[in-house]
């Protein structure tokens, strides 16, 4: 090693940081944090489901979440549930928490999956069930109701002696035999806890396999860099079978012992006013969200109901799971700084299922770094800083520090070596949040087992692209989704904003950017563009915002589009965590099944030039 090449390495710092030690227990796994929550906190209040995501709610202590999490696993006991794949389908709620622990407890393996609810879930989850397949699904009586379609997907080829146990957890007696923090019952921290699969942005989901150890260190790490253990009062909406939403707002809380509000999916979408309604209602000092939830505040919420929100409690808004845009963080702090927010509460973060969810992360109390960077230099690949009044420049949002005891490297995804300050790879990441493998994946030791010559250990191929200046993490983007044309490096998300920009009625986060080949001029760039739903469009109309996106996209980057499909909103498929599906998007293209926008003179054709 030089002393030049891009990395990051950030060891145990005992002065500044209190690592917690759940009051100086011998805790070694999250099953551990919640029975001593359950003895030492046993009437504090572990969360608060907001049924409606408004007025109704149903609140539990740490000691009968215990109970009931005992119950389940006393219920799994007659299957011998030891090692066994256990398939969950719960809406988010209490219920879904009591069960996790519950198979925790029973030392199965928790397979996080959410509601048939739709068709790309349903889709979604037969593909979870035919790469996991679970002995054992559990279930309340509502996701009951869904048993024919859930398994309608089974066919003569799916090993035709599988056949999962279904079970319902309703109406649970909690008077089974007390387990206390010595039973040898307790899972081990290398016993594997959870198939957490992935997001699926470029591929197929795959499922991570998570120890108790990765997820007892994921907590640990997150926590020394949430700054150790004080007052929180948490509020999640994110679905918690996505990784951020499962560590961040469901274990988490359970390590640190802090309350937790949570709503669900779905009702913050159909009014993200819920959001910051529950983060005031219940002062609540920490949330996490992906980026484009605050475009989705800021568009949603009137002026009139912003002034009856009061965000002066709000300490930490972590966000991640996606690119973090500077002007989305700006426009949300411009828009709710007059009802107490501060943007020193905004904490852009890195991370992945395959990491558990946690890599790096912005100090606490620090305003985000951003940067602007010469947009010819990043075509090139590399960070070079543009000149104050540079026009042709991109701004791009830190996503901060290394981990506790993580190393990040930055590394050529060809060579495998190492690269310098400023220039862009791939990230590799190595430390104990790193998960064990893929589910019955044979590709695993070529993603886990990285080597680096002159560095002890294993490490991670995150498939993300990124560059360190300064000690900061910056990523750009996948490597899968990079997009070449003429020997210079495009990353979609920056056409995807100029793209969107063009014109008003363009729906916010409705650009795809992909690279398509064409026989005759190789590699070319196409966008598939959904039109807002209130918007109704004529052939003219589509040409004009055709003109438009085509401008933009030659003056700001220096590429025309040779494809641009218009269509109706919901077409573009987005990952759980809220990111676009580029490759699927592709995909769709190029197979003729993209839907087309329907203009009003019943012309279906993409608009080309």
């Amino acid at each position: 090693m030089t002393g030049t090449e891009a990395i990051i390495r950030k060891p145990i710092d005992h002065d500044n940081h209190i690592v917690p030690s759940l009051d100086g227990a011998d805790v070694n796994t999250v099953v551990e944090a919640l029975c001593y929550r359950a003895i030492h906190n046993c009437k504090q209040t572990a969360f608060v489901h907001l049924t409606d995501g408004e007025d109704n709610e149903i609140l539990i202590t740490y000691e009968t979440l215990w109970g009931k999490a005992r119950s389940i696993a006393h219920l799994l006991q007659p299957y011998e549930p030891e090692g066994k794949r256990v398939l969950m389908l719960f809406e988010t709620g209490i219920q879904y928490v009591a069960a996790l622990f519950g198979i925790f407890l029973s030392r199965a393996v928790a397979v996080p999956s959410f509601p048939p609810v739709g068709s790309r879930a349903l889709d979604r989850l037969h593909s979870i069930i035919k790469d996991a397949q679970p002995e054992i699904i559990l279930v309340n009586k509502t996701m009951s109701r869904y048993r024919d379609r859930v398994l309608a997907e089974k066919t003569d080829s799916d090993a035709s002696d599988h056949c999962p146990v279904w079970i319902e957890v309703d109406d649970l007696d909690l008077q089974t035999p007390r387990i206390t923090l010595d039973s040898d019952c307790f899972p081990k921290p290398e016993d594997l806890a959870l198939i957490q699969y992935t997001s699926g942005s470029t591929s197929d989901p795959k499922g991570v396999l998570l120890t108790h150890a990765n997820l007892f260190s994921n907590c640990r790490t997150a926590s020394i860099w949430m700054g150790g253990r004080r007052h929180r009062i948490g509020c999640s909406w994110l679905p918690p079978y996505h990784d951020m939403g499962l560590m961040g707002g469901i274990l988490q809380p359970v390590y640190e012992g802090f309350k937790t509000v949570l709503l669900s999916p779905g009702h913050f979408v159909q009014r993200p006013l819920r959001w910051l309604q529950a983060i005031s209602r219940f002062n609540a000092t920490i949330t996490i969200a992906p980026n484009f939830a605050f475009d989705l505040c800021v568009e949603s919420i009137s002026e009139d109901e912003r002034s009856q929100l009061n965000l002066t409690s709000l300490e930490d808004i972590y966000c991640g799971a996606e690119p973090i845009r500077k002007a989305t963080l700006d426009r949300f702090n411009d828009y709710f700084s007059p009802v107490g927010f501060h943007s020193t509460a905004f904490g852009p973060c890195y991370g992945m299922a395959e990491s558990t969810v946690f890599v790096s992360g912005k100090p606490r109390g620090t305003e985000p770094l951003s940067i602007r960077v010469n947009q010819s230099a990043l075509t090139e690949g590399h960070l070079l800083l543009a000149d104050n009044n540079a026009t042709q420049a991109i701004s791009l949002v830190s996503s901060g520090r290394a981990a506790t005891d993580h190393i990040i490297m930055i590394v050529d995804p060809d060579t495998g070596h190492p690269v310098t300050e400023a220039r862009i790879g791939e990230i590799w990441v190595q430390g104990t949040n790193v998960g064990a493998g893929y589910w019955q994946r044979a590709n695993s030791t070529a993603t886990f087992g990285a080597s680096i010559e002159g560095i002890a250990g294993t490490f991670l191929r995150t498939g993300d692209l990124g560059a360190i200046m300064g000690g900061e993490l910056f990523v750009t983007g996948r490597l899968k989704d990079l997009i070449i044309i003429a020997g210079r490096n495009h990353y979609p998300q920056d056409l995807e904003l100029s793209a969107q920009s063009a014109d008003p009625r363009i729906r916010n986060n409705g650009v795809v950017a992909f690279s398509i080949e064409q026989p005759d001029r190789g590699e070319v760039l196409a966008l598939a563009v959904e039109i807002q739903r209130s918007e109704k469009c004529s052939q003219a109309q589509l040409e004009e915002i055709h003109r438009a996106i085509t401008a933009i996209l030659v003056r700001h980057h220096g590429i025309s589009p040779e494809e641009i499909h218009f269509c109706p909103m919901g077409t573009i498929p987005f990952t759980t965590s809220g990111k676009p599906q580029r490759q699927a998007t592709k995909r769709s293209f190029i197979e003729g099944s993209l839907r087309p926008y329907a203009v009003s003179d019943k012309s279906n054709r993409p608009i080309n030039q």
